[in-house]
């Protein structure tokens, strides 16, 4: 006996020197490395200019939570960061670069208990493929605007859109998710049990920063007809008057509404995109008569040259929002994106500031989009989530695209220098609709949680191993 175990220990210390001493385990799904075919297309997100120049060491699309388990011990193993990217929306890229990137996307599976009204479903599915899906089964989910975005990044980020009113934010009605943490362990996550502190953090700032999600449990409710209205008019209109009137009707929080205010430079390309330089739009939970005496002081403005009030199925009013405000020109658009909560609304000399540079400007495709807020996603103290600007009144949505590469730091400073000049009159941004030149960007993104998410970052992962340019830092000491 003694003479085997000898044995043994000679054949382990053996093997231990013919065994490479990186020896890692292996990726399992799709993996695309950077020797391959893929490799280019794979590497990019959906802003091209700001994932143009990310080589990701690795990319692995899994289909399960046991490829993405073995993903985690591989980084581990390489000492290599993860990315984690599930719709690849992300407008500054941080879904894609240095590291291991791992793709979610292909992981689409829903199951809905039609006795809770529950839905179980898988972090690759896109918000207009759940949206589609749900309608089928009478239902809808508290989603966004645009389809292409993956949910898990929406609920993750908090997640804006027309029910926010009635049912508050995406992440509002998370009920519970499933996460492969920073050891690769499989840990089940809701708001009362032993990861409490880890749900709170990813209602609002969990996206990729704490570990990657495989399932979430999500209410859903009942799709419901809506009004739609998309009312507009051109550069030869008030334009201060009709801002001024959208704030004052959907400033109040009124559950009956959400809308956008859309607002493009005078250049803007009307003919060609098929849409007008300003827009009011959104739904109403009400019927046809009460929204168009409701809407009435915006008919009185000037004459508008659209107008549009009418009864529609819940995924038709989905798609018209994205219809109305996409200019995506190219297959491979070159953006910048950024924003600022308004926490009360834009006063006279702040509008005119929007108006003046729109109005100025030489860039067809310079925007401003406000979204009402406030309503149900109000009802939740700032504290209660890691989704901080739960007071503001409206969000303000900054972007700019452009067709000539070499136009990129031209129209880029345009867009900076009108979020600068509003500064006096809005507060902070949304970790959804990041921007990479922000200073102090946790501060902006987070307000007062800021140290409570450091905390729990270095609770779960404080090696920090979920890492990309803007995500959370681990406190540099345990917190109590």
């Amino acid at each position: 006996m003694v003479y085997r175990v000898i044995f043994l220990f000679i054949l382990q210390c053996m093997f231990s020197i013919v065994l490479p001493a990186d020896e890692c385990p292996k990726l399992t799904g799709q993996v695309v490395m950077p020797s391959e075919k893929d490799y280019d297309k794979s590497r990019l997100v959906s802003n091209y200019y700001t994932s143009k120049n990310s080589h990701p060491d690795a990319i692995v699309y899994c289909t399960s939570t046991q490829d993405v388990q073995n993903a985690i011990e591989w980084a581990l193993c390489k000492k290599l960061p993860v990315r984690i990217r599930s719709g690849g929306h992300n407008h500054e890229g941080f879904s894609t670069g240095k590291g291991l990137v791992i793709d979610v996307s292909k992981m689409k599976k829903v199951e809905i208990d039609h006795k809770t009204n529950i839905a179980t479903i898988q972090p690759g599915i896109t918000g207009g493929e759940l949206y589609q899906l749900l309608f089928k089964e009478g239902l809808t989910q508290v989603g966004g605007t645009c389809a292409d975005v993956g949910i898990s990044g929406l609920v993750l980020t908090g997640g804006i859109g027309p029910l926010l009113r009635h049912y508050g934010l995406t992440c509002d009605s998370l009920i519970s998710f499933e996460m492969v943490n920073a050891k690769a362990e499989i840990i089940t996550v809701t708001k009362n049990n032993e990861y409490k502190d880890l749900f709170w953090a990813c209602q609002g700032g969990g996206g990729g920063n704490f570990g990657v999600v495989t399932s979430i449990a999500l209410q859903t409710y009942p799709a419901k007809k809506v009004i739609w209205f998309n009312i507009g008019w051109d550069w030869s209109e008030p334009f201060e008057k009709v801002i001024n009137t959208w704030q004052e009707l959907f400033s109040n929080g009124d559950k009956k509404w959400f809308s956008h205010i859309d607002i493009w430079a005078k250049p803007f390309p009307t003919q060609k995109l098929k849409k007008q330089p300003l827009k009011v739009l959104g739904v109403y939970y009400g019927t046809l008569e009460d929204a168009k005496k409701d809407l009435a002081p915006f008919l009185s403005i000037g004459k508008p040259t659209e107008n549009t009030i009418e009864l529609v199925d819940w995924v038709q009013a989905i798609k018209n929002f994205e219809d109305a405000t996409a200019t995506f020109l190219t297959e491979r658009p070159e953006y910048k994106s950024s924003g600022a909560y308004a926490m009360k609304p834009l006063p006279k000399e702040a509008v005119k500031i929007i108006v003046d540079t729109l109005k100025n400007s030489n860039s067809p495709l310079l925007n401003v989009l406000l979204f009402s807020m406030g309503g149900a996603s109000a009802d939740i103290a700032p504290a209660d989530s890691a989704y901080f600007y739960r007071k503001a009144a409206f969000f303000v949505d900054y972007s700019i695209q452009w067709l000539k590469p070499e136009e990129d730091k031209t129209q880029i400073r345009e867009l900076d220098a009108l979020r600068t000049k509003l500064l006096p009159y809005t507060e902070g941004d949304y970790i959804g609709n990041p921007d990479r030149s922000l200073k102090d960007y946790l501060k902006v993104y987070f307000g007062d949680n800021v140290e409570r998410l450091r905390c729990i970052k270095r609770k779960y992962d404080p090696s920090n191993l979920f890492q990309f340019e803007q995500g959370v830092i681990p406190a540099e000491q345990n917190c109590k």
